[in-house]
């Protein structure tokens, strides 16, 4: 009963929190007049009460799925309008499993215009520091490649057909949960600075997707190398068995584990492997 009682009044600290960093934003200036503008370029007012909303009322397990699904839908119409070929995706740092640094980022969902998927789709491919996304999680700051058969930095780990990239970190007073990437088929799409801005916006608003817990303080950054997107197929395909696995091996020890818990576990278990894959065998070997 006590436990039931914190829990929810820590959801409810929790939400007074988040509701109180969108009213910042909100009461921020310069969005002040993005939203008093109702231009392309700006955050409309609607999607800042649809979140809100879905904070208030969204379950803790569901809220990450809802808020993000809202806000990459409005970004992809207003970044892409003419649906020339764009993809958004937000990656998130994982859990430390050891010690007390993230040592990658993992991917939690993806929609575009074609040729990407125009749906909704959670691949979970693992990024590292060699990524565009890794950089720019680890600096916190957001980075811009305009066109990636120029000789740019981090043009690794992006999509296929992918021509022009921006990443904008997701922070919370300087703690950093992961960030945006977005890419586009057409080089040189992300040179205007109101399109940056608007990018960083959306970066800003799903901070209120993300619990307290998922922010790391930049310091606690320190990711490694990740093998290419073709390697990590079959670990990735592997997830769910190894979520089963976990499971079964809990009731059959009589240990009860819950999904999530069995499901971070598998995440761990495929990041040991990616990490070893690209670690040089010792001269003992």
């Amino acid at each position: 009963m006590v436990s039931s009682y914190n829990s929810e009044r820590n959801d409810m600290e929790e939400s007074r929190t988040w509701r109180d960093l969108l009213a910042r934003i909100i009461n921020n200036p310069q969005e002040k007049q993005n939203i008093a503008d109702a231009s392309p370029e700006s955050i409309p007012v609607t999607l800042y009460n649809r979140v809100l909303h879905l904070l208030c009322t969204t379950s803790h397990e569901r809220r990450f799925w809802t808020i993000c699904t809202a806000v990459l839908h409005d970004a992809l119409k207003r970044l892409d309008p003419d649906r020339l070929g764009l993809q958004l995706s937000i990656e998130q740092c994982l859990a430390p499993a050891y010690g007390n640094t993230v040592r990658c980022l993992r991917e939690r969902l993806a929609l575009g215009t074609p040729p990407w998927n125009e749906l909704v789709e959670p691949r979970g491919r693992f990024f590292g520091v060699e990524s565009l996304v890794g950089f720019v999680t680890s600096i916190g700051r957001q980075h811009t490649i305009l066109n990636i058969n120029e000789k740019y930095r981090l043009p690794d780990h992006l999509p296929e057909h992918a021509m022009s990239a921006v990443a904008s970190p997701i922070m919370y007073v300087g703690r950093v949960a992961g960030c945006l990437l977005v890419v586009s088929t057409q080089p040189d799409y992300f040179c205007q600075p109101a399109l940056l801005d608007l990018i960083q916006n959306y970066a800003q608003l799903l901070v209120l997707a993300f619990h307290p817990e998922d922010f790391y303080e930049l310091e606690r950054i320190e990711l490694q190398p990740m093998p290419s997107f073709q390697v990590q197929q079959s670990y990735l395909s592997s997830i769910q068995q190894r979520i089963l696995a976990l499971l079964k091996k809990a009731v059959i020890d009589h240990c009860p584990l819950s999904y999530d818990v069995a499901e971070q576990l598998a995440l761990w278990q495929v990041e040991e492997e990616l990490l070893q894959h690209l670690t040089p065998p010792s001269p003992e070997e």
